[in-house]
C-alpha cells in the first residue's frame, strides 16, 4: 500500500522535480488563455513536439499546485481546454484534487492519480475514469481513509515524463468516448489498431512491483512501434498486449509484457499467453517479452510449450529488443499474402 505524503517541505521538493523533468522537453513557449469550470485564465504553456502535449505549472492562491496539460499544439493566444490536471496541495490532505504524491514501504515517491477529471462535459468524471483506465492502481492510505489510485510513475524514474504523458493521453481517450458515445467507439475486428487506451489493468495487485509496472505501457508501446517500423500490421484488445496480423488479417503472433522477470510473473505471463490464444486459430507464434533472461530450467518449459522469449532493455527512456527482428522473420507482414 502506498502512503500520502502530507509535509510541506517534501511536497515543495517534489513539486520541483515534477516540473524539472519536463524542462528539456519544451519546444516553445506560448500565450494563451485557458478555458475550465468557472473561470478562463490567462498562461504561457510550453509545448513539446516530441511528446505531443502542453503543460503549465504554477502555485495558486488556494494552496495548490497547478500542473494543467493538454494534447492539442494551440496557437498564440488562443483559447484552449485542459485535458488533465495533476495537482497537489501545499501541504496536507485533499481529496478535491486528482493529483497526489505517495510513498510506499522501500521509501519510493511516486506521482498517483484519484481519477478526478474534472471538464464541464456531462458523464466526465471519477466514476467514468474508474470504468475505462486502463493502468497501474494501487490502494493509497490517505489520513483516515484508504483510496484507490491510477499510479502514474515513481517520481525519480527516468521514463517519468512519458508516462505521464501516456497518462494524458488516456485521459483524453476517455473524454473522447464520454463525449462521443456511438458504434464508432467500438473497434470491429476488421478494423485491427493499436490503443493506448487498452494497455494496462483496471484492478489493483498489491503483489507486483508498482514501479516496473508503470513502465508496462512504454514497453508495450515501443514494441508496437518496433514492429510498425519493420512492415507488421500491429493490433491490441482485451485479451492481448499485441498481436500482429497478416494480409487475411489473420493474427499470426501473441505478445504478452512482463516488467518483473520473477519466476512467478514469467509463469503467470505464459499463461496468460496460452489461456487467451485457445480461441485464435493456429497455427500462431507466441512471444514472451521480458525485461532479462529467464531461468535456464524455465526457459526449457517454455520451449516445451512452443513460447518464444525476447528480452527488451533501456536506452535512454526508450525500449529495445535486440532479439525481436531474427524472431518474426520468417513471419509474413502486413502486405505479404
Amino acid at each position: 500500500m502506498l502512503k500520502i505524503i502530507q509535509d510541506e517541505q517534501i511536497i515543495r521538493r517534489c513539486q520541483r522535480q515534477f516540473v524539472k523533468s519536463f524542462r528539456p522537453f519544451a519546444d516553445d513557449k506560448i500565450p494563451v488563455s485557458l478555458g475550465h469550470p468557472g473561470a478562463s485564465v490567462k498562461a504561457r504553456v510550453l509545448w513539446s513536439g516530441r511528446l505531443g502535449i502542453w503543460f503549465l505549472s504554477r502555485k495558486t492562491e488556494e494552496g495548490r499546485y497547478w500542473n494543467a496539460f493538454g494534447t492539442v499544439q494551440p496557437k498564440r493566444d488562443a483559447t484552449i481546454p485542459i485535458t488533465c490536471e495533476i495537482n497537489f496541495p501545499v501541504r496536507g490532505v485533499d481529496r478535491r484534487m486528482g493529483g497526489a504524491l505517495a510513498r510506499d514501504l522501500a521509501g519510493r515517491i511516486f506521482v498517483v492519480h484519484r481519477g478526478k477529471l474534472g471538464g464541464s462535459r456531462k458523464g466526465v468524471g471519477k466514476s467514468l475514469f474508474a470504468d475505462h483506465y486502463r493502468g497501474v492502481w494501487e490502494m493509497m492510505e490517505e489520513g483516515d481513509a484508504e483510496t484507490p489510485v491510477a499510479v502514474i510513475g515513481a517520481l525519480q524514474s527516468p521514463r517519468l515524463v512519458r508516462q505521464v504523458t501516456q497518462f494524458i493521453r488516456k485521459v483524453d481517450r476517455i473524454k473522447v468516448m464520454a463525449s462521443a458515445r456511438s458504434p464508432q467507439m467500438e473497434m470491429p475486428f476488421h478494423q485491427i489498431e493499436f490503443r493506448e487506451t487498452l494497455v494496462g489493468e483496471r484492478y489493483c495487485d498489491i503483489e507486483k512491483d508498482k514501479g516496473a509496472e508503470c513502465d508496462h505501457g512504454l514497453v508495450v508501446g515501443d514494441l508496437s512501434e518496433s514492429l510498425r517500423r519493420q512492415g507488421f500490421k500491429v493490433g491490441n484488445d482485451d485479451f492481448h498486449d499485441l498481436f500482429i496480423t497478416n494480409a487475411r488479417k489473420e493474427i499470426t503472433a501473441v505478445f504478452q509484457v512482463r516488467t518483473f522477470g520473477s519466476p512467478a510473473s514469467v509463469y503467470s505471463g505464459a499463461t496468460r499467453l496460452l489461456l487467451n490464444s485457445l480461441r485464435l486459430p493456429q497455427p500462431l507464434r507466441l512471444v514472451l517479452v521480458l525485461p532479462e533472461k529467464a531461468d535456464p530450467a524455465v526457459e526449457e518449459k517454455l520451449k516445451k510449450l512452443r513460447i518464444d522469449t525476447i528480452t527488451y532493455e533501456w536506452k535512454g527512456d526508450q525500449a529495445w529488443f535486440p532479439g525481436l527482428k531474427p524472431l518474426l522473420g520468417a513471419l509474413p507482414q502486413a502486405d505479404s499474402a
